[in-house]
């Protein structure tokens, strides 16, 4: 026998949250799962703006078994807390091409963008080609590049902003990858909290599934 696996799909694409308010809280797009036998969700967050985090957001993944479910219907599955510290950023300085590895940046170390190898977060203004990029190497500010292990995704501009934070270890970019057993189940959904720290950084937040719909 031979397993039916869907292909990597986005759920929720790459989207500003900031602590107000009004867009602290992010309700992600419900997924059905009443089909499948699993659901693999991969989550991502990133810390968009030069304010120290204590750890935000908060991702809160839940589930429901009702075919269409009422508020009270819904249960959390998990909670998980982003990144903390202080993001730096820098921006590119040439027009990037998709599969782009080695990447133009005024002054990295002065930056404070030089730490590696590390993930980090290209910000871009048209928010959907936005990626976590793992950068593996910096020319500093001699040479004013930076390399990254695989070639860019999406084309990247001279408005692009690389977020970070300046430490050989900690990172701007939380990612999770989380499997659900979905034999019980009618419906996913995940709850993005940047009110966490309630006066931490803006941050973008994005979510991709897979299922498993046959064995």
């Amino acid at each position: 026998m031979a397993l039916t696996k869907g292909s990597q799909t986005t759920l929720d694409e790459w989207a500003l949250q900031t602590n107000a308010d009004t867009t602290a809280v992010r309700l992600g797009t419900a997924l059905d799962v009443r089909t499948a036998y699993q659901c693999t969700l991969n989550i991502k967050a990133a810390l968009t703006e030069a304010v120290a985090s204590t750890g935000t957001p908060e991702i809160i993944i839940q589930v429901s078994g009702e075919g269409t479910p009422a508020k009270d219907d819904w249960t959390t599955y998990m909670r998980l807390v982003g990144p903390a510290g202080t993001p730096v950023t820098d921006t590119l300085n040439a027009i990037e091409p998709a599969g782009e590895t080695v990447l133009a940046v005024v002054d990295p170390a002065t930056s404070n963008v030089d730490n590696d190898p590390k993930f980090k977060f290209l910000l871009h203004t048209t928010v959907a080609n936005s990626e976590v990029v793992y950068q593996i190497s910096n020319t500093a500010d001699a040479g004013d590049t930076i390399t990254i292990l695989d070639g860019l995704a999406n084309e990247q501009d001279t408005n692009t902003q690389i977020w970070d934070i300046d430490s050989a270890t900690v990172e701007a970019v939380g990612q999770w990858t989380v499997t659900i057993d979905c034999m019980s189940l009618a419906w996913i959904r995940v709850i993005y909290n940047a009110d966490y720290d309630a006066d931490g950084p803006n941050l973008h937040t994005s979510c991709a599934y897979t299922l498993n719909t046959g064995i």
